[in-house]
């Protein structure tokens, strides 16, 4: 009887705790591209990562998002040792983060399929460096499916990132970034 009113004891502080935090979805897959390069017909400083971490509280409409550095990968094995160790010094800076809200969006979105233009406004923080950041969001819902899709541009210097003289030349002064996160809804 003691084992049965613990774990029944249980349940509700789980219940109580789910109701008071809303429902929050997250994913671990969340898709980051790159192509710094001036002609964007070139991949050749083109890069990606499938493995950013997603969270999205429905109640609030807070959205946060994690990067690794290191799980951006490029075509080419030395140009990814240089983003890491001399561009984006990822020892030093392992993660690029975004915390900020979407606005426009409401919890009934999620209930029914289709397309729902946004915007996100919150903060970007990279390289040790933290920027305001505003942006249109494209959100798909479809199924079982919540997909946020997200282009904008930066630009190196604002971040304290050096470029070489060398390869200045050859990359945009804006760098363009596309972002897709898929959350799989209850």
């Amino acid at each position: 009887m003691k084992k049965l009113l613990i774990f029944a004891t249980g349940l509700l502080l789980m219940a109580i705790s789910f109701q008071v935090q809303g429902q929050t979805y997250k994913t671990r897959d969340g898709y980051v591209y790159f192509n710094p390069n001036k002609d964007q017909d070139h991949k050749d400083y083109a890069a990606a990562t499938k493995e950013g971490t997603g969270v999205l509280r429905v109640e609030t409409a807070e959205v946060a998002f994690l990067v690794q550095m290191k799980t951006f990968h490029f075509n080419n094995a030395l140009l990814e040792e240089h983003f890491n160790e001399n561009y984006l010094h990822s020892d030093k800076y392992p993660n690029a983060t975004y915390k900020g809200k979407l606005i426009g969006f409401t919890k009934d979105m999620l209930t029914k399929d289709g397309v729902y233009n946004l915007t996100s406004e919150g903060q970007v923080t990279m390289h040790g460096v933290t920027k305001d950041f505003k942006s249109p969001v494209k959100l798909t819902v479809s199924g079982k499916t919540a997909t946020f899709e997200c282009e904008f541009k930066i630009k190196a210097e604002d971040y304290k990132i050096d470029i070489p003289g060398i390869v200045k030349p050859k990359l945009a002064d804006f760098t363009p970034l596309k972002a897709n996160i898929k959350f799989q809804l209850n």
